[in-house]
């Protein structure tokens, strides 16, 4: 059980890297877990888990949620807690692990058995579905904050996300390619949910505008999958279409077709990435990604936002991707539990909405004087980092900002811009 304050961040910064090797290590209780769920009008203390990518091909960005969720309870609890309490992380489960299909099952048993009433994660829509059905059984709250799936779309009452679907992005990323006056472009891109919806959607967007997508096309079964480490045809049938950019959607694949892409001669000024692979690449000679572009949902994490994250967990700053999303889904969990005066899961959901400002209300952008205004009876408009809308009824932000980057010489993405969509 873990309970933090903001007077400890300075020490949790300190202890960073042993957290992140020790996180995720409570011991399964097998596939006999009892499947228990909170009494309605529950007033105990909230208790949150989380099932983020401990291992595999997405944990490069666990750094950005580890730390905002850190800071999200160090605020919660400064202010008082939820209901007169503290809240709790009780759990941190491991989404994948290449070298063990079995890990997310361990996950979901030991978070059953932890009973939390929120879960944030997981990361990986494919991951965020195998995880789904027993914890909703066992009547948990799933929160992520990075499902981008089309799919996921209304998909489950006891599911909610902070960021926008790839509609969203798949139209940005189009838009921006076509602004720098690309007329046809190839995509490498993984075969998966993430991959195949964010394609279609940047595909449409090309063709829309009289682009071609020349290579990765629907139907063209040329995707890859999802794990792969080696390029070297892929890139040579996409450079044979003699492109004018080229778009990659993937994890951490990125790492071997960047490199490739090099090799082959491509100017990586023409590259663009997406919230998968838009991380800094130190590991590379210093300026290959130089003004390389890439998109993420949601608000970069800058100013005094950055620095706390910092503060509650210095591998912040490997990747801030996605610490917004993750600060405001806590959040907004705590504000609906205080607004229910509950903890209860199905509750802590009927609320949601509400504080996220689907009712209208007094704005608040911190817990502390969002907390006030609902002591006092009044409606809120919780307005979080992410810069996303109120949540609409399929659970998700009405709307939602695309953040752009651009690769500077250290091969760092630095934030240049946004889109709302």
């Amino acid at each position: 059980m873990k309970v933090y304050s903001k007077k400890t961040a300075a020490a949790i910064a300190l202890v960073a890297g042993a957290a992140l090797a020790l996180s995720g290590c409570s011991t399964s209780n097998g596939s006999g877990s009892e499947e228990t769920t909170k009494p309605a009008g529950d007033t105990g203390a909230l208790k949150i888990g989380t099932l983020l990518p401990q291992t595999g091909t997405l944990a490069h960005l666990i750094y950005g949620p580890q730390a905002a969720v850190k800071l999200a309870l160090s605020e919660i609890n400064e202010a008082g807690g939820v209901l007169g309490k503290d809240v709790e992380l009780v759990v941190e489960g491991n989404e994948h692990d290449a070298s063990d299909p079995t890990i997310i099952n361990k996950s979901v048993d030991d978070i059953i058995k932890a009973n939390p009433s929120f879960v944030l994660g997981a990361m990986g829509t494919g991951n965020s579905n195998a995880a789904m059905p027993r914890l909703t059984e066992a009547g948990i709250l799933m929160g992520s904050p990075s499902n981008t799936g089309i799919g996921m779309s209304g998909i489950n009452d006891l599911y909610f996300r902070t960021i926008a679907s790839d509609i969203i992005q798949g139209r940005a990323l189009g838009n921006l390619v076509l602004q720098d006056g690309n007329t046809t472009v190839a995509m490498l891109a993984q075969n998966n949910d993430y991959g195949i919806g964010l394609r279609d959607n940047f595909q449409e967007t090309l063709e829309g505008a009289g682009a071609e997508l020349v290579y990765g096309a629907k139907g063209s079964g040329e995707e890859f999958p999802e794990g792969q480490t080696t390029f070297t045809s892929e890139v040579t049938a996409a450079l044979s279409k003699k492109p004018d950019a080229i778009a990659i959607v993937s994890y951490e694949e990125a790492k071997q077709i960047i490199p490739e892409l090099a090799a082959q001669g491509f100017d990586l000024s023409k590259l663009y990435l997406v919230d998968g692979n838009t991380v800094p690449y130190p590991e590379f000679d210093a300026g290959l990604l130089e003004n390389a572009q890439g998109t993420t949902p949601g608000r970069a994490s800058e100013g005094t936002f950055l620095e706390d994250l910092v503060a509650a967990d210095s591998s912040a700053t490997k990747s801030t991707n996605f610490a917004p999303e993750s600060y405001d889904a806590v959040m907004l969990v705590a504000l609906a539990a205080q607004k229910a005066g509950s903890t209860d899961p199905s509750a802590i959901r009927d609320n949601l909405a509400a504080v996220s400002g689907a009712d209208g209300g007094d704005t608040c952008s911190t817990f502390k004087d969002c907390l006030a205004l609902l002591e006092d009876g009044k409606d809120i408009h919780y307005e979080g980092q992410a810069g996303g809308g109120p949540l609409t009824d399929k659970n998700e932000p009405s709307s939602a900002l695309i953040g752009i980057y651009r690769y500077d010489d250290t091969n760092t993405p630095n934030p240049v811009g946004e889109i709302e969509g």
